[in-house]
């Protein structure tokens, strides 16, 4: 008896994850009438041999000349809809190497050059928008799929009404340092912080694989200027 319910339990766990897993929109969310943090957090990756063959075979996307000025970059979901500050207090911690630093410093002054948002080194006051630069080590998993993830970051919004308060994050995954060290990682990588979200055009700063981009494309500038209004 013992032995047949033991059974029964482990069947019956073994549902409920194929439901969650098959059905995410199931697992219920907390939320407040007041206010709501979310959080998305995006890896980027390097995928070695499916990007030489898509490059061979001419198989990746760029915005056209009609398409410039039309075209923007996604929103993250924290921030879509919201009203937010463009000023943001940021900081590093203390276990982030010079180099780290070096290429975020280098995506913050391409960022404030835009125009668009503002990037202070400072601590925020609870109710300013903040972002934390960070490092952390993560090892790949499954070798088939020839991807290494580089780095990750996202918006974590506290919401009130249709204003967010954004506390960001982006890292960079140091058990690969010559691939994750990069200009064009770290500009990925604060793209999330500061709300885009993945783009399909190779020529975009948030294509989810990293192809050295370190310029802001035109649909990049436009989907800061549809969060930052």
């Amino acid at each position: 008896m013992r032995k047949n319910s033991w059974i029964t339990w482990l069947i019956i766990l073994a549902i409920g994850f194929v439901v969650v897993e098959t059905n995410p929109e199931i697992v219920p969310q907390v939320k407040n009438e007041i206010n709501e943090t979310n959080t998305r957090l995006q890896p980027y990756l390097y995928l070695a041999k499916a990007n030489i063959e898509k490059k061979l075979s001419g198989q990746t996307e760029t915005t056209s000349d009609k398409q410039v000025g039309e075209v923007a970059t996604p929103i993250e979901s924290p921030l879509k809809g919201m009203n937010t500050s463009s000023t943001y207090y940021y900081h590093f911690k203390n276990n982030v190497p010079g180099n780290v630093r070096e290429v975020f410093l280098n995506a913050i002054t391409t960022y404030n050059n835009t125009g668009i948002v503002k990037l202070i080194p400072g601590t925020a006051q609870p109710n300013q928008n903040n972002i934390t630069f960070s490092i952390y080590h993560k090892k790949i998993e499954n070798f088939a799929s020839n991807t290494v993830e580089l780095g990750n970051g996202g918006p974590s919004a506290l919401q009130l009404d249709h204003y967010a308060i954004n506390s960001g994050r982006a890292s960079l995954n140091l058990t690969y340092p010559s691939l994750a060290i990069k200009d064009s990682v770290a500009m990925h990588e604060l793209g999330h912080a500061l709300g885009l979200g993945h783009s399909s055009f190779t020529n975009s700063v948030m294509y989810p694989v990293d192809q050295g981009v370190s310029k802001l494309s035109e649909a990049d500038l436009n989907g800061l200027r549809n969060i930052y209004k």
